[in-house]
């Protein structure tokens, strides 16, 4: 007996100096916000024929699950299905659930609305979802995460390193997917987890501790082998010893195989176990019974020293608990460890050497356009809202129930990474635009009535409305009153959401180009044109024609007014027929180029359609890459390609288990990526080096239109894209707007559709920059990847990069930059080349589980089985859009694109009104505009620094009084010498008109705690090559509300605010 006793003793003694793994068990569900179903029908357990899943069983079940051991914990993320869920529970649901979460037990990583997309985003996109939920968690839990969890989408950016982790509050940033050979060589070095400093001009201010989930298996899911969600086949815990089938031995010796695999691809003495994936949970009894008795006995056998030994000779045993990330997070910082720094980001990803996941920056091209547009008059609404003096939502109490919340909340959902991202089902898409829509239409309705207050007298009864459909000239109240007959004339307000003035060319759809025209704003004429309109075949009742206009000065963050008077008699400015006429003969006659221009921007235009933009030559072709169909005979009989690179093939590669097997077909591609199809995720040429098929320009079609305000060229490439060529009076850049569809596919062959411009005189070499979800902007090399020695497969697929906003090239001598107006793919394949991709039509499924060809059609898609057969409905689709072309001289890059990114994605807002023309001279008040910010008076001038733009501008419901403003520095280090300058904001000067800043505190980004409490608590990290982040950031706050921005400086603060003598303001003329 005493020998026992001493052995334990010594059993003890050991274990006390033994090195001991902690393993942090941390349940989890990753709940997609509409996929393969809609967001609805996810929640409700709706439609489960395509998908098994029910996320309110989910949250349902979870409760009582923790409820029932203390020792439990749970990590949930997606906030768009929490609210719905907690919001319709009884007050006694809603204290337990507030005593889990104050308990621990219940937390929250990311917070978000959703797990937005990193690639097809935009960051206003970005930073709007993830308020919303951090809000909902501050005002109902007094809830802030502070780790970020990207786990599923498909690459990752250094937005969202520095802006949206960083500068968020997050303390610690995990995601499951990486290039596969990025992922193979990090787990061969241990280098699994790191500190990502991902922005040159912020650097170590905005840096964060990184590490991928899933046990390094390029995924967010349990160990291989210990999946017990319901819907999983892996081995239950049988720990009945009176039982047959008793397993614990064998369990346990397996699952400790797992953790000290784990282990040996990280360092130091604690790992993550990610336990869940995709709508697990739905039985949380269940999963949660297995991992309470597989942690019991693990730790019993580790005690007793009955689990083998480790492989890796680092460990003597293990202790297993749960856990969340914030935990595993602290953690790794109190090992004191030094890390890796990494610098770039994780774009584009791959899962295996044919397999890029580029398509997808391209995918659902309209839908991406929709949630740009939607994103950005949210921003113009809630400045508006900031303007609102009805009292009518004085009661409110939340941002949840302000008018604008259906916009909000809409935007949000689609920010999810399989929303924008353009890879879910073709109903589910449909879904997303539909609630865009809803949302739009309310916000458009309650900011009409603010303009309407702010700007039109009492006795005028109109009614303010936007066109959503001007984009391919419909506007209901525009063709109404220019229709033959019609006695109307037209009213207009211009809302600038930027904070610096502008002067804009505006179009107006027109339904006759026999009338006469006169625009006017305060009874000045303003000078106008009219043109033929572009629109597309397949819309019906559209104009036939376009009048621009001039809106002039209109300021920042303000309106102006404009009335536009019908009467008979034909536009003295149309572009007349016989210039265009003329013109088109001399082509005819091969003479060559002919010349359209403004006081900025002198622009020729050849009959095989190359531009020379102020003397520099732009060749710009229209053109595919055909998609590669494993079922295509032409495809299955060409060679295995070979690296473009100095390795060679090697064996056949593996591809990474990217999703469950209940998710999709594995089996065309698991074993051999050489079957890999494009698809919606996948970008794959037919072959590697794949040549553009070029579409030739129609010279017959090509059309000039010339005016003082506008001058266009239109033209045609083939049968199925038309082009304008556009330029403005007094715009730096040359427009282009693109009508792409239907792509044809009667030869069964999927296209992906690419603009090319090629300035040859730019010595580009191998690299490009494109931007990071609207912010920095990165070097892109040819074939080259920073953290390793990158081996070539697919030389165009694997170039292709995501542009959210612009794309540049530059030397010495001169610089190219192309911005677009929603995300897609583009890559510079060669010196001097810009190719964006700007529509994808495919015809095979690319196995990566949405299980549809990306192939949209006018009809979409009958119901899936047993309602239908999921047919396609309908010819392909047209698309539209717009890229803009600036030139510049050398080393320019940056600023040619900064100069117009802002005013690109938030273009003038239009509202329009008709009015008897005999009843109504003019339905403005007197000042006929209104300027939205400044102190007592201004003449519309920005109170802003030129690099600086207020990006939020929101009323803060429930305190009266208070505004949420952010503010940022658009500039980088080393763009522009001068304005990549520090510069200085009155914050007391960007309140809305008429009141005076009484306090302020700075908060966290997205304003869920105040950034000094959050400085308090931040972990500062050490890194490898001997600096960490405690390094203080430099940050400028005077007590009068003076703010010092530095290059990429975004700022969040809360405004106390009260009204001015109204005696001492005057109105802006």
């Amino acid at each position: 007996m005493k020998l026992t006793v001493a052995l334990l003793a010594l059993a003890k003694t050991n274990m006390a100096q033994a090195k001991i793994l902690k393993v942090h068990v941390v349940p989890h569900t990753h709940d997609d916000v509409g996929w393969l179903k809609t967001v609805d029908q996810y929640f409700y357990g709706a439609n489960n024929t395509i998908q098994h899943a029910n996320v309110q069983m989910i949250l349902t079940t979870l409760i009582p699950a923790l409820e029932a051991n203390p020792e439990r914990k749970f990590s949930y993320v997606e906030q768009a299905f929490f609210t719905r869920w907690y919001n319709h529970q009884d007050a006694n649901m809603q204290v337990r659930v507030k005593k889990l979460v104050k308990s621990n037990q219940l937390s929250f990583i990311n917070g978000g609305w959703c797990m937005h997309d990193e690639a097809a985003t935009h960051y206003m996109g970005m930073l709007d979802q993830t308020t919303l939920g951090h809000q909902f968690l501050k005002s109902e839990f007094d809830y802030t995460p502070s780790v970020g969890w990207q786990i599923d989408p498909f690459g990752h950016s250094a937005t969202q390193a520095s802006l949206l982790s960083a500068e968020a509050g997050f303390d610690a940033l995990y995601f499951g997917r990486i290039d596969y050979q990025d992922l193979n060589k990090r787990k061969d070095e241990r280098r699994t987890e790191g500190i990502w400093r991902a922005s040159p001009s912020l650097q170590q201010n905005s840096q964060v501790f990184w590490g991928l989930t899933g046990s390094f298996g390029g995924n967010y899911g349990p160990p291989d082998g210990f999946n017990w969600d319901q819907f999983g086949s892996d081995e239950p815990m049988c720990d009945y010893e009176d039982l047959t089938q008793y397993n614990v031995g064998s369990r346990v010796s397996d699952f400790v195989d797992q953790l000290y695999s784990q282990a040996g691809m990280a360092v130091g003495e604690s790992i993550m176990l990610t336990m869940g994936s995709d709508f697990n949970y739905e039985n949380a009894f269940e999963y949660f019974r297995n991992m309470d008795s597989i942690i019991k006995y693990t730790n019993e056998y580790s005690k007793k020293g009955l689990i083998q030994a480790d492989p890796n000779g680092e460990f003597d045993g293990v202790e297993v608990f749960y856990s969340n990330p914030e935990m595993y997070t602290k953690a790794r910082h109190e090992e004191q460890l030094e890390w890796e720094v990494k610098t770039d980001d994780f774009m584009p990803y791959s899962d295996c050497e044919m397999c890029f996941w580029t398509g997808y920056f391209t995918s659902r091209a309209e839908l991406k356009k929709w949630e740009r547009t939607g994103s950005s008059f949210l921003q113009a609404a809630r400045q508006l809202e900031a303007m609102d003096g009805s009292g009518k939502y004085d009661s409110v109490k939340t941002t949840m129930e302000s008018p604008l919340h259906l916009l909000d909340a809409a935007i949000g959902v689609v920010q999810h990474h399989d929303g924008v991202s353009g890879t879910s089902k073709q109903h589910v898409a449909f879904d997303y635009a539909k609630r865009i829509d809803l949302g739009f239409k309310k916000a458009a309705l309650y900011a009409g009535s603010i303009l309407k207050s702010l700007m039109v007298k009492d006795t005028a009864d109109v009614e303010l409305t936007v066109c959503q459909g001007r984009n391919v000239s419909v506007c209901e109240v525009t063709q109404k009153a220019t229709a033959d007959g019609s006695s109307s004339d037209l009213f207009t307000i211009a809302y600038n959401a930027l904070s610096h003035p502008r002067t804009d060319v505006v179009g107006v759809p027109v339904n006759s180009d026999k009338l006469t025209y006169t625009v006017t704003s305060k009874g000045e004429e303003v000078m106008s044109a009219i043109m033929p309109a572009t629109s597309t075949d397949d819309v019906e009742n559209s104009s036939p024609f376009t009048l621009w206009f001039e809106a002039g000065d209109v300021p920042a963050m303000g309106a102006k007014g404009f009335k536009i008077a019908v009467s008979e008699g034909s536009h003295d400015a149309v572009a007349v027929d016989s210039t265009a006429t003329a013109v088109k003969r001399k082509l005819l006659r091969g003479a060559g180029e002919f010349e359209v221009g403004n006081s900025a921007i002198n622009l020729k235009f050849d009959r095989k359609g190359s531009l020379t933009i102020n003397d520099k030559k732009v060749e710009q072709v229209w053109g595919y890459y055909t998609s590669f169909n494993s079922d295509d005979s032409n495809n299955n009989n060409l060679k295995k390609p070979v690296p473009q690179g100095p390795e060679t093939w090697g064996l056949p590669g593996m591809c990474l288990p990217g999703f469950l097997d209940a998710e999709g077909d594995e089996s065309r591609w698991l074993q051999d990526s050489y079957g890999q199809n494009s698809g919606a995720y996948i970008f794959r040429p037919s072959r590697p080096d794949e040549k553009l098929t070029l579409l030739p320009i129609d010279e017959d079609s090509i059309t000039v239109f010339k005016s003082d305000l506008v001058s266009e060229v239109h033209a045609s490439y083939g049968d199925w894209v038309k082009q304008v060529t556009r330029v403005v009076k007094d715009k730096q850049y040359v427009e282009i707007e693109w009508t792409v569809g239907p792509v044809p596919d009667d030869d069964g062959i999927g296209k992906e559709v690419v603009t090319k411009f090629t300035n040859a005189a730019i010595n580009s070499g191998e690299t490009c920059f494109t931007d990071s979800n609207g912010r920095e902007f990165l070097p892109r090399t040819l074939n080259f990847r920073e953290t390793w020695d990158m081996e070539v497969f697919q030389p165009i697929a694997g170039n292709y990069y995501p542009v959210n906003a612009a794309i540049y090239v530059e030397d010495e001598e001169s610089s190219m930059a192309v911005l677009n107006d929603r995300t897609q793919g583009g890559a510079s394949l060669s010196p001097g080349s810009i190719e964006l991709m700007v529509q994808r039509r495919t015809k095979a499924d690319d196995s990566r589980g949405v299980g549809e060809p990306m192939d949209e059609t006018t009809g979409g898609m009958n119901p899936y089985p047993p309602w239908g057969d999921n047919a396609r409905v309908g010819t392909g689709v047209i698309i539209k859009g717009t890229h803009r072309i600036y030139v510049g001289e050398g080393l320019s890059g940056a600023t040619l694109a900064r100069s117009g990114m802002d005013s690109m994605f938030s273009p003038l807002n239009m509202f329009f009104a008709a009015a008897p023309a005999s009843t109504e001279s003019d339905i403005f008040n007197s000042e006929n505009g209104f300027v939205g910010i400044g102190k007592h008076s201004t003449d519309g001038a920005s109170p802003l620094p030129p690099q600086v733009a207020l990006i939020t501008l929101q009323k803060v419901y429930g305190e009266e009084g208070v505004f949420f403003v952010r503010l940022a520095h658009q500039f980088a280090v080393g763009e522009n010498e001068k304005l990549s300058a520090d510069a200085t904001v009155d914050l007391a000067s960007v309140l809305p008109k008429g009141l005076q800043l009484d306090e302020f505190v700075e908060m966290t980004l997205t304003g869920n705690a105040k950034l000094s409490e959050r400085e308090e608590k931040k972990l500062h990290w050490k890194s490898q090559g001997g600096d960490d982040d405690s390094i203080k950031s430099g940050r400028s706050l005077d007590a009068d509300g003076k703010v010092v921005f530095k290059a990429m400086e975004m700022r969040s603060f809360r405004l106390k605010a009260s009204r001015v003598d109204e005696s001492k303001l005057t109105g802006w003329n």
